[in-house]
């Protein structure tokens, strides 16, 4: 991850070490954040 230009991290739980070092820190399980994302960033595009 040291060379990567942006993180998003998604964690249950908002004190994961992980949610420090993101670029963007989503709060919730990824099972019901990720599909949701995905429909927003395809509305996004259109």
């Amino acid at each position: 991850m040291q060379d990567s230009d942006f993180i998003i991290a998604i964690n249950k739980d908002e004190s994961a070490p992980i949610m420090q070092i993101a670029d963007v820190a989503l709060v919730g399980d990824f099972k019901k954040v990720v599909p949701e994302l995905i429909a927003q960033i395809k509305e996004a595009k259109n």
